[in-house]
């Protein structure tokens, strides 16, 4: 018998198909920044169990793509232009210290680990695979933070910069085959320096600083809030002066639990 030459198939599970699900619903935009999520109404939606739909939150939540607030329940991740910029100033800062710490103790098979997830980051752009160039981007980042070497470092960036990642997949179109191979080239060039020891913390300052463009874009300074206030999915607006028609609907989508317009999964040939 002829054998196919092929990798062996993933198994796919019950709580990777949900998430998939959800993040479907998210970028094609049927859920919201903002939007709430309820476990039980999505699991009816499904029709799967609520432990399934719990544990794929949880993924969505390690990804960035939700978040839980504690008494008040779970929703897609929403970040205002005032929110992004104050929250990349911190990254640029702790970022270029993760590098900086990193070159003290790195041995080469880290080395060899950050190449590996350059190199995956080359054939997600070559194949223009979007979703799994800015998954295998987080990668390199979260283990770059790792290497420092500090745990509370790593604590504060996985707070402040997974949620960037997520949100912006959320609002922008796929890149360019093009777009994507450049980034992973800035990957390179940075992983350089690092192997190298030179300049760590201004090289990931410098590589960070291309990408600020985006959240200074004019796009968002419609949605930044008041002086000295910050959008959070807890406190939804619902009234008063300046609330437009349609942050009354997004209040009362957050409220109600936002609805996936989706079928429920197949019974039949679902993994347990």
């Amino acid at each position: 018998m002829t054998e196919i030459a092929v990798a062996p198939l993933k198994a796919i599970t019950l709580k990777e198909r949900i998430v998939d699900v959800i993040r479907e619903a998210i970028a094609s935009g049927k859920l919201d920044p903002g939007d709430r999520i309820i476990e039980l109404k999505l699991a009816k939606q499904l029709g799967v169990g609520t432990t399934a739909v719990r544990e794929a939150l949880f993924e969505l939540e390690r990804t960035g793509f939700v978040k839980r607030v504690p008494n008040k329940g779970t929703f897609v991740t929403q970040v205002t232009s005032v929110d992004a910029q104050h929250i990349f100033r911190v990254r640029r800062e702790l970022e270029g210290l993760a590098a900086e710490l990193l070159t003290e103790h790195v041995t080469p098979p880290d080395l060899e680990r950050l190449q590996q997830l350059v190199d995956e980051m080359k054939a997600a752009a070559e194949a223009a695979r979007f979703e799994t160039f800015y998954e295998r981007d987080l990668d390199f980042h979260r283990a770059l933070w790792l290497l420092s070497g500090n745990p509370f470092l790593v604590n504060v960036l996985e707070t402040l910069v997974v949620p960037l990642f997520a949100f912006f997949i959320m609002r922008t179109r796929p890149d360019s085959r093009a777009a994507l191979l450049l980034s992973a080239e800035r990957h390179e060039t940075l992983l350089r320096s690092l192997q190298a020891k030179h300049r760590p913390k201004q090289s990931m300052e410098a590589s960070l600083d291309v990408s600020s463009s985006f959240w200074e874009h004019p796009e968002w300074q419609s949605e930044a809030p008041a002086s000295g206030k910050s959008a959070t999915p807890q406190d939804p607006p619902s009234s008063g002066p300046g609330v437009s028609q349609r942050d009354r609907i997004q209040a009362k989508r957050v409220g109600k639990g936002a609805n996936i317009k989706t079928g429920t999964l197949p019974a039949q040939g679902l993994p347990e």
